[in-house]
């Protein structure tokens, strides 16, 4: 399956990387090729995050600002959602075993979720110690520095969420999409410290402590919409009515096929588990029917990539039962 690019310096770029690190980059379907993406993503964001974590934390600490000390730890976090997307990734190409017939592809919003986990505890850490900096605050000390690295993490962050929506929309992969608006959100959230800093300048102390439960509430924003995410793909999210109406037309196609419902897309990644009922000529013999039923599969799986099908066969009398 071929790429469709859109010409932007992100594309190009991304292209650039895919075609040295990553060989048949352009098969989007295959698993192994899906996983290089997603360490690809999860590789540059972690080196970017490690940089700006050690540069918060150590600013944030020297000019005793809680906000940049909450930013530093909004990076770390940033840092594991990294790691779980490599991880993900690597856990979800693994091919069907007996346990798992369709494949490890759903590894991939568990993963999700763990991030999302992971950054409302570190959420609730930060609004503590906010808390008790508001009641109590702390002087700031703000120089070139600590305004530098925000600019340059606002700048990064922008950059790390195209890279991210630009591999995502090439593998329509849920975790790198959601990765992109981590990114968004942390690009917001330096924004907005950097605010509070510039209040802090200006005479108001609390303002740090204000930017610093801002930054609290983006993070539980992000870790509320992956989770929510991630959530519906693993209890079942039923699918649109595109593919629905493509499976029916598909079915429809097929020579002796009267009528088809009972359409279910079972979703496992880069797996789908297919399921209809078509109706056919109440006088044609099983072995007719079941001749037809084959053809049908055949034509929905060479049509939806990945795609196990399961036809099922009924009287084309049951389409006027149903009709009335």
């Amino acid at each position: 399956m071929k790429i469709r690019r859109d010409g932007s310096r992100i594309s190009k770029f991304n292209t650039f990387l895919l075609k040295r690190f990553v060989p048949d980059y352009e098969n989007v379907k295959s698993d192994s090729v899906r996983a290089a993406y997603g360490y690809l993503e999860g590789v540059l964001g972690t080196i970017s995050e490690v940089f700006l974590f050690v540069s918060k934390l150590i600013i944030g600490i020297f000019i005793g600002s809680i906000a940049m000390i909450a930013e530093a730890f909004h990076s770390l976090s940033d840092i594991v959602s990294s790691l779980i997307v490599i991880i993900g990734f690597r856990v979800a190409k693994q091919p069907p075993d007996p346990e798992h017939p369709f494949g490890h592809g759903r590894f991939e919003s568990i993963a999700t979720l763990v991030s999302a986990v992971i950054l409302v505890i570190l959420g609730i850490e930060i609004a503590r110690d906010s808390i008790e900096r508001l009641i109590r605050p702390t002087p700031v000390i703000v120089n070139i520095f600590a305004i530098t690295v925000l600019i340059l993490t606002v700048i990064l962050k922008e950059f790390l969420a195209r890279v991210a929506i630009d591999l995502g929309r090439r593998i329509e992969a849920q975790i790198l999409v959601a990765d992109s608006l981590n990114q968004r959100i942390d690009s917001l959230a330096a924004i907005i410290v950097l605010v509070g800093l510039i209040g802090v300048v200006l005479g108001a102390n609390r303002l740090d402590a204000l930017a610093a439960l801002a930054v609290v509430g983006f993070i539980f924003y992000t870790a509320y919409d992956i989770a929510r995410d991630a959530s519906n793909f693993l209890l079942g999210r039923a699918p649109g009515e595109d593919m629905v109406e493509l499976i029916r037309l598909i079915a429809r196609s097929v020579k002796g096929v009267k009528g088809a419902h009972a359409i279910f897309v079972h979703d496992y990644g880069t797996r789908k588990a297919v399921t209809l009922h078509i109706l056919v000529d109440k006088n044609l013999s099983v072995e007719e029917g079941h001749d037809i039923a084959t053809e049908v599969e055949r034509k929905i799986a060479e049509t939806i990539t990945g795609a196990t099908v399961d036809a099922h066969v009924g009287p084309a009398h049951e389409l006027k039962k149903r009709a009335g």
